[in-house]
């Protein structure tokens, strides 16, 4: 039988995508400015993120995969904006390590930004709603993707066959049966 919806998960969906779309018009704020310093600054929350993340990603990622990522947002840097930028760089990604910012936090922050922008900036209502249907969509979307690939994995032909164990040495298992 399938699961019944309630009203938390129907307030839990509403939120995430409110959530979601507040970041997506933070980020399009940011995109859109015509000023260089926001989008720097997004650079700057981009380099602490890759510094949180790298760091405190659990054993999924061995350290030599960490290293080089961390190492290639420092030799990107550096190319682009010189030493002064690579050092400002390793600040960023040593923060970012040391407080441990994950996506969560730039996607809160990004919502509170966006939101901000457009109530103190004279913005519609209707940009606040057509955003949070944008990211209702994506949760929604996101979250129709997981079942799909959860039922997919269950099919017949993805699951791997499992076949008995057999002992290579046969004569081996029955002498210490006898034994014991």
């Amino acid at each position: 039988m399938p699961p019944r919806a309630s009203f938390g998960k129907g307030l839990s969906l509403a939120a995430r995508g409110a959530k979601t779309g507040g970041a997506c018009l933070g980020l399009a704020v940011l995109v859109l400015s015509g000023d260089p310093a926001p989008i720097l600054g997004l650079l700057a929350v981009v380099a602490l993120v890759i510094g949180g993340v790298a760091w405190t990603a659990g054993g999924r990622h061995a350290t030599w995969v960490r290293i080089p990522l961390l190492v290639s947002a420092l030799i990107a840097a550096r190319i682009v904006g010189g030493p002064a930028a690579a050092a400002l760089g390793a600040v960023l990604l040593a923060l970012g390590a040391l407080f441990r910012i994950g996506s969560g936090e730039v996607l809160l922050g990004l919502t509170i930004f966006g939101g901000i922008v457009v109530l103190l900036g004279g913005g519609r209502g209707w940009l606040l709603l057509a955003f949070w249907v944008l990211g209702f969509a994506l949760v929604a979307l996101r979250t129709a993707a997981a079942v799909a690939w959860r039922r997919l994995r269950r099919l017949p032909i993805v699951k791997s066959e499992k076949t008995r164990t057999v002992l290579l040495d046969p004569e081996t298992s029955r002498s210490t049966r006898a034994l014991s």
